[in-house]
């Protein structure tokens, strides 16, 4: 998807259009389309999924309305039926359009109707007012450039690029020191001037004869308030109702969709729970994909997988093994793809895994950690929050160890991070616990003082008081800008749509509201979730530790070909302090402190500036362009 408005129409080149679908070809293989208005242009290429006519190819219109739209709608048949009640007559199957319809009624009410995963445009030309919109979550990607003359969105910021044209799109310095500290560029940040990602839950409008912008937010989860529910249900109680709200999202992640559906299997709990009750509710047999890493047994659960599928008959379990040498290659086309710098590794596994599926669909486990408090970081500040402030005074005055990763026994290593961590406040700890990067640090690479000191707004004076603010900090923070954005690149590259049925609106209200003794109990994270589904899963996944689906950069940037290549980048170019990198790179190969992610992370913006640099020669090196 990708599109924009123009107050000079003469700037809107008729080539431009192409070259912005051509960006977004492996986001869509099946079709495209567009629309063009004086200054208007509309783009969408089609990942076909419901109702495969050409009839449902977009842009799709309704009177002098216009949408193009990413994603699904998955209570649209609901939505339809009510529709067609209230006098709504279609021409089509699909979602698409059950959404133009009720933005026709509705406008921006329409909004808290709807269950899914999107990011669409609507032109309206009688009103020449143009609507974008995000989801609730932030899993579907919606970026939008604003210069004063042009106004211009897309999906993926390559589009922007071909619709800017030439010298449009400026570096941002300001921005590009919380992609070192989070691996990440949270919204509304991108890694350029004057453009910015609509966050999750939120519209933007135009109109376009005054040029008026006017934004706003239809969902918004809040900390320090009281928990969503009031009165605390029963454990057994809460249990039959997550399972009933997580079946029946499953069942309509299921439902929505007139092409096969498969699901991923990591060999955790989370993905595991999923492919169990899919399997469950799938007539016919179910393609499940695993990864596997022979030659690192610690990152390696494929074992772990293999016994979830033997309990399932339906299950066809696939295993795709993943080396160094295989994603060597692999990674550079991967990172080739990026409009943006994105710096969790775990992008090259899931996109590797991703490339090898057969199907246009798949479910994922993402986002029940941040439910369900999964991560080790909501323990540990549980544990900190209990020790009195003189006793943590006194903690804090012990010397850390630059690097408890390296700590070979499990409850010295934990008590080496929980110390690391450790801060005054709640909200410095999470800080801490989310950050890969120091001010420091990211002074030494070349950034001023203030930059590498500045904070999204959200993250500013962070008031955490309970585990549930916790959560809705990751939720609202870290599991967009992070674990979405991931699934995204890593699926779309490859024209899959990953479907997430942890993030059903009513499970999210649902989970927010279960005390907390549901969630951690006696040490063990996700309680309830495990409880839940104990039966359906075998023990050896019930008991096993939370593992990240991981790709192994700390051995890597010890003694390997990313290495190298990192140093020889950092050697060539003056955009970062080669020194600093050089230095980070000694001591993380001598054991003295663990600097792969924030390695990774050079590693990654280096790529990205030198494709840059390469593909805009003729208007001077990016160095010159994040100086000025």
């Amino acid at each position: 998807m990708a599109g924009g408005i123009w107050r000079d129409d003469r700037l809107l080149a008729p080539s431009i259009g192409a070259a912005a679908l051509a960006a977004l070809a492996h986001r869509g293989p099946d079709a495209e389309g567009e629309h063009r208005e004086a200054g208007v242009f509309l783009g969408h290429r089609r990942l076909s999924i419901i109702d495969l006519d050409p009839r449902s190819t977009q842009p799709m219109h309704l009177g002098p309305l216009s949408i193009v739209f990413n994603g699904e709608i998955y209570n649209y048949r609901a939505l339809r039926a009510e529709l067609e009640r209230g006098g709504c007559v279609f021409r089509t199957e699909s979602d698409t359009e059950v959404l133009l319809q009720a933005f026709a009624r509705d406008g921006l009410d329409c909004l808290q109707t709807l269950e899914g995963m999107f990011s669409f445009a609507i032109w309206d030309r009688s009103a020449r007012r143009l609507t974008l919109a995000r989801d609730r979550y932030g899993e579907k990607p919606m970026v939008v450039f604003e210069d004063g003359e042009k106004l211009l969105f897309a999906s993926e910021i390559p589009a922007i690029e071909r619709l800017a044209g030439d010298g449009d799109l400026v570096i941002d310095r300001a921005a590009l020191p919380l992609l070192f500290r989070f691996s990440y560029l949270p919204a509304p940040f991108t890694p350029f001037e004057r453009m910015k990602q609509i966050k999750p839950g939120c519209w933007l409008q135009l109109t376009v004869d005054d040029w008026t912008i006017r934004e706003g937010s239809y969902y918004q989860l809040t900390t320090g308030g009281a928990p969503l529910r009031k009165a605390e249900p029963s454990f057994d109680a809460a249990k039959t109702q997550l399972r009933r709200l997580l079946t029946e999202s499953v069942e309509q992640r299921l439902a929505a969709s007139d092409v096969p559906i498969a699901t991923f299997l990591s060999g955790g709990l989370d993905s595991s729970i999923i492919a169990s009750i899919a399997a469950g509710i799938a007539g016919d047999r179910m393609t499940a994909y695993s990864i596997g890493f022979p030659n690192d047994p610690a990152f390696d659960e494929s074992p772990y997988a293999r016994l979830l599928a033997a309990r399932y008959p339906r299950i066809d379990h696939r295993v795709i093994d993943v080396t160094e040498e295989r994603l060597a290659d692999f990674t550079d086309r991967t990172l080739g793809l990026l409009g943006e710098p994105y710096a969790d590794a775990s992008l090259i596994p899931t996109a590797f895994l991703c490339s090898h599926v057969g199907e246009k669909v798949i479910l994922g486990g993402d986002g029940a950690d941040e439910l369900f408090a999964g991560y080790g970081v909501y323990s540990a500040m549980q544990v900190s929050a209990r020790i009195p402030g003189w006793i943590k005074r006194v903690l804090r005055r012990l010397p850390t160890h630059g690097n408890p990763a390296s700590i070979g026994n499990s409850k010295l290593r934990a008590a080496a991070f929980f110390r690391m961590h450790m801060r005054d406040t709640a909200g410095e700890e999470y800080l801490s616990w989310r950050s890969y990067a120091s001010p420091e640090q990211l002074q030494s690479l070349g950034f001023s003082n203030a930059d590498a000191c500045a904070l999204p707004g959200d993250l500013v004076d962070l008031d955490l008081h309970t585990l549930r603010d916790m959560l809705v900090t990751d939720i609202r923070f870290n599991l967009p800008a992070d674990m979405l954005k991931k699934v995204d690149l890593a699926s779309m590259q490859h024209g899959l749509e990953v479907r997430l049925p942890f993030l059903d609106s009513r499970l999210v209200a649902f989970a927010l509201g279960l005390p907390d003794k549901f969630l951690i109990n006696g040490g063990v994270r996700k309680h309830i979730l495990r409880e839940s589904f104990r039966s359906d899963l075998p023990p050896e996944i019930l008991t096993r530790g939370k593992k990240g689906f991981l790709l192994p950069i700390r051995k890597w940037m010890r003694d390997g070909r990313i290495r190298d290549e990192l140093l020889d980048l950092a050697a060539r170019q003056t955009t970062l302090d080669s020194r600093a990198i050089e230095r980070f790179a000694t001591e993380h190969r001598e054991l003295r402190a663990d600097h792969s992610q924030l390695l990774w992370a050079c590693y990654v913006f280096l790529k990205w500036t030198g494709r840059r640099n390469g593909n805009r020669s003729d208007r001077g090196s990016i160095s010159s362009e994040i100086a000025g």
